[in-house]
């Protein structure tokens, strides 16, 4: 299976694309065909939106992270979806406690960069991203 170019992994699923597509088209941007691949029009669109919401992924020193909860068996879906919407596979923490099943994005340097990150992934459908410090 080719990789796609943006991330150097094995292309994720369809409906994740096209979900991420079509959200992109609710925020106003041009993702290019909605058809479920990512395409370099859909990079772009993406691209915009990270710098609109001023993130861009990386390693800071802090212990600011934003958490998203779910089942046990949902975490590898938010994972994906997470590294899609572009934060670096080396700031993404799936923690399957079985209590509080969660991803951790992060650490981030302040709780401002935290902030935007929460609120882009909860604009792209992970609603239930909560800011953490020391998780």
């Amino acid at each position: 299976m080719p990789e796609d170019k943006l991330f150097g992994r094995l292309h994720y699923s369809k409906l994740l694309v096209l979900e991420l597509q079509r959200r992109l088209q609710a925020l106003g941007l041009d993702p290019g065909p909605v058809n479920g691949r990512l395409n370099p029009e859909t990079e772009a669109a993406l691209e915009e939106a990270q710098r609109t919401y001023g993130v861009h992924g990386g390693k800071a020193k802090a212990a600011y992270f934003v958490v998203i909860s779910g089942k046990s068996e949902d975490l590898p879906k938010i994972v994906e979806q997470v590294i899609l919407l572009g934060v670096p596979e080396t700031g993404v923490y799936q923690r399957n406690s079985p209590f509080n099943p969660k991803v951790a994005v992060g650490p981030f340097s302040n709780p401002e960069i935290a902030k935007r990150w929460q609120h882009y992934l909860r604009d792209f459908g992970l609603g239930q991203a909560q800011i953490y410090y020391g998780c």
